[in-house]
């Protein structure tokens, strides 16, 4: 299992089964993420502070998303969570 949140305002937290920390650096579009699985997310720090995920491609591994609330200022992140992957990786760019 890994769990995908964004902290601070330009940091993307990867725990779980693998653990990792990127920096955020495409403030226009977001920053996207590959999984093992062929899960695609694009995980972007908003205007209203608040870190938001969504699915760019689906694979095969179970993915949930749980998106924060937009006035919780403890809860500032979506949280996604894939059940079957095995590696990540980090990029700003897709090309299909």
């Amino acid at each position: 299992m890994i769990t995908v949140y964004g902290a601070s305002d330009d940091l993307i937290e990867i725990d779980g089964d693998i653990s990792e920390e990127f920096g955020y650096h495409n403030e226009d579009k977001g920053d996207l993420l590959a999984f093992s699985d062929g899960t695609v997310l694009r995980i972007v720090f908003t205007d209203a502070a608040i870190w938001r995920i969504t699915t760019v491609a689906r694979g095969s591994a179970e993915l949930t998303i749980e998106q924060a609330p937009e006035d919780d200022e403890s809860n500032y992140t979506d949280r996604a969570t894939l059940i079957g992957a095995v590696w990540v990786v980090h990029g700003l760019a897709l090309a299909r």
